[in-house]
């Protein structure tokens, strides 16, 4: 079989899986809807039908042609394809139910599938219980990862090792864990746990059960999807008959799991209590939150805003609130916007852009989008570890400068010497992630009414998979498909970690 051919071949039958995978994931949409009390004939063209021709193809890629093991190269290839594929196929129940252009509901399911949680939609309130959950059932699947949850169904070790380079940097640590498999599969389980807890505390704090449902599942997903247009703002609304405090400390410690690194989270499960503190990653991470939100109340404080307005703003919900309740819904309000940023789920109680917050507050934000949360948490971003690298190889080229030439001056992370392969790759993502960046914005600014400000929160929010932005949803609706499309790419581009991306698109690697 000629090289062409023979990738073709092994890419087609890894994502016959895939396809069984999301014809499982429409069938399950459709037979919910059905049991809620929609009509049956929009549902079965909706989910049925994409269903029944997502399982056909996807069962005769994997059963007629035959399994090769696969390589890096084809690993990428597979990653890419699969979340092109799903967002593609995604895109029909919304296309059926609210007659939604291709562009804008291939944009909604780009940005559910790789957990950004950007939407062109509004209306929410009134959506069909079907889109809704389609919607947050996309994020929960982008979240656990397309691949790594079928790794986990079949049990194929081979895969699983070539994921561990690609999609699954969830699973990559210098920490000892067990191999490729197992690590994806009590990542799995990890995942499915604790999107239980969630659904069952926000239950018992008064959500009905589909909101708490569907909100677990885009809270550890990290995705932000909400069933409101409001997001979680709408529980603070008047009439609204829920636990408001008890919803967010819910949501925030949904968040900050999603955030951190599911192999800190296996140690804690072993009852390795150190792994709160003896990685640099989670010591960072705690850090960053802690100092941002202390920035936040300090600048609160300064510029006589939020928790210290006259109107108390963030009482809202709660209009006799003393002082020390005023305080505790302000402290909680920081935390939350913090970690729905840090994290890049972009959940809102206020909105990132109102008064509430301090202009540094908002100057922030921005930056915070570039960080992302830990090197194997369902988070986008740039990762942790690789802000770190980044600065220890700046620390290193200046300690050379003034060191003699014979010197050594390895690159150290947690006392394990960082290879020059390792370093040259994490360069070459920065570099990458800086370029799309900048083309992203460039283009949002030449194609679009928004200046440069606007843009470049737009496409950082797009890059690094957040969804809040200071660009409106009425604003993003009308966007020109153009922009949009680079929405979509630089959406897949953060997922994928820009590099998969760009090996999808050469020639070489289909040729090899």
């Amino acid at each position: 079989m000629r090289p062409r051919l023979r990738t073709l071949a092994t890419v087609a039958h890894a994502l016959g899986l895939v396809l069984l995978v999301l014809a499982g994931a429409l069938l399950v949409t459709g037979v919910v809807a059905a049991l809620l009390g929609e009509a049956l004939g929009p549902l079965a063209l909706a989910f049925g039908l994409p269903a029944m021709i997502t399982a056909g193809a996807g069962a005769g890629m994997w059963a007629r042609i035959p399994s090769r093991p696969l390589d890096e190269v084809q690993a990428m290839l597979v990653c890419t394809a699969a979340w092109l594929l799903a967002s593609a196929i995604g895109a029909a129940p919304l296309m059926v139910l609210l007659d939604a252009s291709f562009v804008d509901a291939s944009f909604e399911m780009v940005s559910g599938f790789t957990t950004t949680g950007i939407t062109v939609f509004s209306g929410l309130d009134t959506m069909p219980a079907s889109v809704l959950l389609w919607r947050a059932l996309s994020q929960w699947i982008g979240g656990v990862g397309i691949l790594s949850l079928f790794v986990a169904l079949t049990r194929s070790s081979a895969l699983a090792h070539r994921l561990s380079g690609t999609e699954a940097h969830k699973i990559r640590s210098s920490r000892s864990v067990p191999g490729p498999l197992r690590t994806l599969q009590l990542f799995v389980y990890l995942y499915v746990g604790f999107t239980v807890l969630v659904a069952l505390g926000l239950l018992a704090a008064g959500m009905s059960w589909f909101d708490a449902i569907t909100h677990a599942f885009t809270t550890l997903s990290t995705g932000g999807f909400s069933t409101h247009d409001a997001s979680i703002a709408y529980y603070r609304e008047p009439g609204v008959d829920v636990n408001v405090r008890a919803v967010e400390w819910i949501l925030i410690a949904g968040m900050a799991a999603g955030g951190t690194s599911f192999v800190v989270h296996y140690r804690l499960v072993c009852r390795e209590w150190r792994a709160l503190w003896d990685g640099s990653e989670m010591r960072l991470w705690i850090g960053l939150i802690v100092g941002v939100v202390a920035l936040l109340v300090f600048e609160q404080w300064r510029e006589g805003v939020g928790m210290f307005a006259d109107d108390a703003l963030v009482t809202t919900h709660a209009a006799n609130a003393g002082g020390l309740a005023r305080a505790e819904a302000g402290l909680r309000t920081s935390l939350f916007t913090t970690l729905a940023i840090v994290t890049t789920t972009g959940y809102a109680t206020v909105d990132i852009a109102s008064p509430f917050f301090a202009h540094t507050a908002k100057t922030l934000f921005l930056i915070l989008m570039l960080f992302g949360g830990c090197v194997g948490s369902t988070t986008g971003g740039f990762k942790l570890t690789r802000v770190i690298l980044l600065v220890k190889v700046m620390v290193r080229e200046l300690r050379r400068l003034v060191l003699p030439s014979a010197a050594q001056t390895p690159v150290v992370l947690d006392r394990r010497v960082v290879g020059v392969p390792e370093l040259g790759r994490v360069t070459a993502l920065a570099v990458a992630w800086m370029c799309v960046l900048a083309f992203g914005t460039v283009l949002t600014t030449m194609l679009s009414d928004h200046d440069g400000w606007q843009a470049l929160s737009g496409i950082s929010s797009a890059l690094n998979n957040i969804g809040p932005c200071y660009i409106s949803i009425p604003e993003i609706q009308q966007l020109p498909s153009a922009v949009k499309l680079t929405w979509m790419v630089a959406m897949l581009a953060g997922r994928l970690e820009v590099l998969p991306l760009f090996v999808f698109m050469s020639v070489r690697a289909w040729t090899r």
